[in-house]
């Protein structure tokens, strides 16, 4: 029988990922380009390429996308590609990194040149496949939500690969799953983007970070932010991934675990500071997130931190 992770708290499905994700990032840049041009070729690793000023044409696979200002585009190892930039200026911080570090076939930094789609001398250097996730379904051309953000992982891994401090490779790698993890959450709507209304979203969000004791409702939330109801679940949905009620509740519960584990309150004075109406409202809530009991929780923490339980 297949083993079922439901009841682990905590899990989610790309949980397995991490299990066998270790980037590593083999080449970056983020210069300025006049016109530029890389005739069809295959690589030997992964790539990602944020558009942020400037316009040009990819191919890949077969498929022909316009590039544009606040594009993604991912190209597996092993896909024919070419790209080419057709504004006079560009800019298209990129990354090539394996989803899964090897040695010493990861440090192998060759180049490949455009032109070049015979790999078979190459073919110890390539990619191996990876297992089954939401990754494996990613290529071509992706506008984000989230896409800003993107962009600004690609450059921070570029920024760490010229600064050439010890420990970059870790420092690359650590951005790089955060890279991922951000392009997984952009491509989870199947929505394409309305930037416009992000900055009250997170206005938004904010407001229920900061106000996890009071009575507020998400109708309310929606209202004071000039939404709908159901136009800012749905938004709130496609941006953070979960919905306002359970975000606020995760974030009333992180709290909660806080207070917990460096203060002496105790749990009925710990509950109406996290918004809960009554100790037993919260232990439940506590219990079904997190699969424990809050006075179980604070008995691991007090091992460890030498405070009381209560």
């Amino acid at each position: 029988m297949k083993e079922t992770h439901s009841s682990i708290p905590g899990y989610e499905e790309r949980t397995d990922i991490f299990l066998w994700l270790k980037p590593y990032v083999r080449q970056c840049g983020n210069a300025p380009r006049p016109r530029w041009k890389i005739e069809a070729r295959k690589l030997l690793d992964y790539l990602a390429v944020y558009i942020e000023k400037g316009y040009g044409r990819f191919i890949i696979d077969g498929t022909e996308y316009k590039a544009e200002e606040k594009d993604l585009f991912w190209i597996p190892p092993g896909i024919t590609h070419s790209m080419e930039g057709l504004s006079s200026s560009m800019i298209c911080p990129f990354v090539h990194f394996d989803l899964i570090y090897r040695y010493p076939e990861s440090h192998w930094e060759f180049t490949v040149p455009g032109g070049m789609t015979a790999l078979r001398d190459f073919q110890p250097l390539i990619h191996p496949p990876v297992p089954e996730s939401p990754v494996t379904k990613l290529k071509g051309k992706y506008r984000l939500y989230n896409s800003k953000k993107v962009g600004t992982l690609i450059n921070r891994i570029c920024l760490a690969a010229a600064e050439a401090r010890p420990g970059r490779t870790m420092i690359m790698s650590g951005i790089t799953l955060e890279l991922i993890a951000e392009i997984l959450r952009g491509t989870d709507s199947g929505i394409e983007p309305d930037f416009s209304h992000l900055p009250r979203l997170e206005d938004a969000a904010g407001f229920l970070k900061r106000n996890i004791a009071s009575d507020i409702t998400v109708k309310e939330t929606a209202e004071r932010f000039g939404f709908s109801e159901s136009h800012f679940r749905k938004l709130f949905r496609i941006v953070y991934g979960i919905p306002p009620g359970e975000y606020l509740r995760t974030a009333r519960l992180n709290h909660a675990k806080e207070l917990m584990a460096y203060s002496s309150l105790i749990l009925s004075d710990i509950a109406p500071r996290c918004g809960f109406e009554t100790v037993h409202s919260f232990s439940k809530a506590f219990k079904k997130k997190e699969g424990i009991s809050p006075r179980m929780y604070r008995r691991f923490g007090s091992r460890t931190k030498g405070h009381g339980s209560e």
